[in-house]
């Protein structure tokens, strides 16, 4: 989904964030405050994208001159192939600007607070509103070019990975119920945290061996948090105590293996890891979300394979409508997605009309969108 390196487009104009219409390839990169890549420099916009722009309060954004800014220009014929082809995404996670600034204040509170009488009923009316926000769309499908819900770390990781995780159990076959409690454990995953000395939490640099075992201690303070309050299920405990696990036996605190490990944990782990990935922390950059997708993949040894199966088809990498490019050169618009193969989309070559599907057609099996 960039800009080709091989055109030359240095010259940039800023555009008023009211004139910001779909296919305008970005000047820039968007980022949060952490520094996260939310929408890459040279992205042709889609309408997600620009709704989340808007929704930033950004004034606008730069985009490059030579371009036409109102949109790719599709020959005619190309589009009646387009509209032919096209299946829309599934429903997508979408939060608005206020529902995650309420939720990230109100997680700061808590857990800045864990020993507060009310904080088992401040934890569920948070997920209570997180939870409506995700059902009310009857959200299927992640975008993770707009999954960073966070802007923030530590207690604001966490409603990102409540809603990834909640995606996952989801696609995994869960009952309403199993989503409820996964989401109420994935938001408070990290609660335990609250007792790392922050000088250890925010450590710019690598941590010692004695400052890693001090981190490793939150997810056993995390479950004895919970645990003291008498309200929360096995099954949150248990994801709480034990999302650090590894399928391999090598995770922590109690190195689990395999069926040792149950669903909750392993799904959390799942989470985790991909939004950690694509954060930028004091001793590391963001990378991006296709990057995080294929380090997940890498990690079938210590991840479930069944959970990553999960997660690969909650996502969608390439949203209809988007315009990308090929690694044969080809500008082409995004038609259909195939959720086992979220980096294979069916495609539409611009100028030709020409069908490339990287998916199911095995004449492209060399073409990837870049």
């Amino acid at each position: 989904m960039q800009a080709s390196s091989g055109n030359k487009r240095e010259e940039k104009i800023f555009i008023h964030k009211d004139k910001i219409k779909v296919g305008m390839q970005l000047g820039q990169s968007i980022k949060d405050s952490m520094g996260r890549v939310m929408i890459e420099n040279g992205v042709f916009l889609d309408d997600y994208q620009i709704r989340y722009i808007k929704e930033k309060m950004y004034p606008g954004i730069y985009t490059y001159r030579d371009i036409d800014n109102s949109r790719i220009p599709i020959p005619e014929a190309t589009k009646k192939i387009i509209r032919k082809n096209r299946k829309p995404d599934r429903a997508k996670i979408w939060l608005s600007t206020e529902v995650k600034r309420q939720l990230e204040t109100r997680m700061e509170h808590i857990f800045g607070h864990t020993e507060d009488a009310d904080f088992t009923s401040s934890s569920l009316d948070i997920f209570k509103e997180l939870e409506a926000a995700i059902f009310k769309n009857d959200a299927v499908a992640i975008d993770v070019n707009l999954i960073k819900v966070s802007d923030e770390y530590t207690f604001k990781h966490s409603v990102d990975v409540a809603a990834i995780a909640m995606m996952i159990g989801r696609e995994y076959g869960l009952s309403r119920d199993g989503i409820h409690q996964l989401g109420i454990a994935g938001l408070l995953h990290d609660v335990g945290k609250a007792k790392i000395p922050n000088e250890i939490l925010n450590k710019p640099g690598k941590l010692t061996d004695e400052e890693f075992e001090i981190i490793k201690n939150h997810s056993l303070y995390g479950f004895e948090i919970l645990k003291e309050k008498n309200c929360f299920s096995p099954l949150i405990l248990d994801g709480v105590l034990h999302h650090h696990e590894k399928m391999n036996g090598t995770g922590y605190p109690d190195c689990l293996k395999d069926e040792q490990i149950s669903l909750f944990s392993k799904i959390l782990s799942v989470a985790d890891i991909y939004d950690a990935l694509v954060t930028k922390r004091p001793y590391k950059g963001p990378i991006s979300g296709r990057q995080a997708l294929e380090m997940v993949l890498a990690l079938g040894e210590e991840l479930d394979n069944k959970v990553i199966q999960s997660f690969v088809e909650s996502v969608i990498l390439y949203p209809v409508d988007s315009i990308v490019e090929l690694s044969n050169g080809e500008m082409a618009k995004v038609v259909e997605n195939n959720k086992r193969y979220p980096m294979r989309p069916k495609v539409v070559e611009i100028q030709t009309g020409k069908i490339y599907d990287l998916c199911n057609d095995h004449r492209y099996n060399n073409i990837v969108v870049l």
